[in-house]
């Protein structure tokens, strides 16, 4: 089998991780990094995604691209997304044009259907919600209603590369991908939201009756209502980081797709979002279901 030469933009964030703990040592691919600072442990393009003549160079040569550099801050303002999320998403698919890369797996975002969330949470985390769709699942064809100028501009960001996709050239294959909650290695588990609360809790206690203020630093005490909403929400949007990994192998050994929608979950039982359409086309296997745990890791609580 050819090695694939893959380049991956924002590599350094909790989507990244899955590809450095999951593809970096495979053999069939050959991966080049691309993001607006340096590491100190990976070779590094550095440049602003922003500024098309900066990151240009490193597209030539490559045989597909994974698009994660963005301003993913949920409730960010417009000045704060406009160059990194538009400007930025066009420079890509520009740059793969001029360079004749064929393959885009573009990160989209569950935030593109928050509003569905938003009116129907916290109900919505329940295995059993009611529903008329018996169970409650968004699919593909479902229409997009973000919650915040970020999912606006990943809807933009979809439409923009499937515009691309249809054109002659480069890119021929875009995969959308709305992508749930990923998280770093250490808190890869449906309890990991509720335990970086409390681990932040402890960082910032301020006095010796352990007392802090949870309104500035986002923490709680582990059993707390605040622990178990958290716990209850990622236990149905968990993406783990070997099921993302798996999503971006389906997507890189792919032949069918011109362009094309899925989301990127784990086979969460209280998932509200469908993946039977990312099984059919891509060949996507989930390994995890966040409704398998009853309780974060051992060494989570020691």
């Amino acid at each position: 089998m050819a090695t694939q030469n893959v380049l991956v933009t924002g590599p350094y964030g909790e989507a990244g991780e899955a590809i450095l703990n999951h593809l970096l040592d495979k053999e069939q691919y050959e991966f080049t990094f691309l993001n607006r600072s340096d590491h100190p442990d990976y070779e590094t393009h550095v440049a602003d995604i922003a500024d098309y003549e900066a990151i240009r160079p490193a597209f030539d040569g490559q045989d597909a691209v994974i698009h994660l550099a963005a301003q993913s801050d949920a409730g960010a303002e417009f000045e704060e997304v406009v160059e990194p999320n538009v400007i930025g998403t066009y420079n890509v698919l520009k740059a793969m044009e001029d360079a004749g890369v064929e393959t885009l797996i573009f990160a989209s975002s569950q935030r593109v259907m928050g509003l569905y969330e938003e009116d129907h949470a916290p109900d919505l985390y329940e295995e059993d919600y009611p529903s008329e769709f018996d169970p409650f699942r968004l699919t593909h064809e479902t229409l997009p209603k973000p919650d915040g100028y970020y999912g606006a501009t990943k809807v933009f960001g979809e439409n923009i590369c499937r515009v691309h996709a249809r054109r002659d050239g480069a890119p021929e294959q875009v995969y959308s991908l709305r992508i749930s909650s990923v998280r770093t290695e250490e808190y890869d588990h449906p309890y990991g939201d509720a335990e970086r609360g409390v681990d932040r809790g402890e960082e910032h206690k301020v006095d010796e009756d352990e007392v802090w203020d949870q309104s500035q630093t986002g923490s709680w005490e582990r059993g707390s209502e605040e622990y178990q909403e958290m716990v209850d929400r990622l236990k149905a949007s968990w993406t783990s980081q070997r099921d993302f990994a798996h999503m971006l192998e389906c997507c890189l050994k792919d032949d069918s797709v011109t362009y094309d929608t899925f989301y990127a979950v784990s086979g969460n039982a209280a998932r509200w979002f469908g993946i039977e359409h990312a099984k059919g086309v891509l060949g996507y296997e989930p390994q995890d279901d966040a409704s398998e745990w009853d309780s974060p890791p051992a060494d989570a609580t020691e």
